[in-house]
């Protein structure tokens, strides 16, 4: 009886750490995904600043060198002109998981935890992908890296 009581509460204890991860993997998604959506917000807003979204919603090294930043610049603007072309209203937000095995074949994570890699779909077409860590952008930046695949390029 002690066995089948040891057992129960053994089943019981996993379901609840089980539940509690499950809704813990949620919050951040959430989380990610309200980042997500307040940068594209920020992209679709044309009196803000790019340098303003570069310094307030992207983590960046600490010294940015004037080639680097200007490259950034150039490459948040390219993405602003996609963003503000589309109706923001119809934006799908995908994580990783979310995505499918079309989406992220052809990207090599190179460590990346994939719950922090997201994707912006516009009427089933790629817009962008983008990694979020403490609530900013890391990266919106996907390169080649031959052989088929391409990976994040963080600044």
């Amino acid at each position: 009886m002690k066995t089948k009581l040891k057992l129960l509460l053994f089943i019981f204890m996993s379901c609840m750490i089980s539940q509690s991860l499950s809704a813990q993997e949620q919050q951040i998604s959430n989380d990610h995904v309200v980042v997500l959506k307040r940068f594209v917000q920020r992209l679709n807003d044309p009196k803000l600043a790019t340098d303003i979204i570069l310094s307030q919603d992207l983590i960046t090294s600490k010294k940015l060198d004037e080639d680097l930043q200007e490259y950034l610049l150039a490459s948040i603007d390219e993405i602003r002109i996609n963003v503000q072309s589309k109706d923001i209203k119809q934006l799908e937000y995908l994580s990783f998981a979310q995505a499918g095995r079309k989406e992220t074949s052809d990207i090599d994570l190179e460590g990346i935890d994939p719950q922090q890699v997201y994707f912006v779909k516009y009427l089933k077409r790629f817009v962008f992908a983008a990694v979020i860590r403490d609530k900013k952008i890391a990266s919106f930046t996907l390169v080649s890296k031959g052989n088929n695949k391409a990976h994040f390029v963080f600044y």
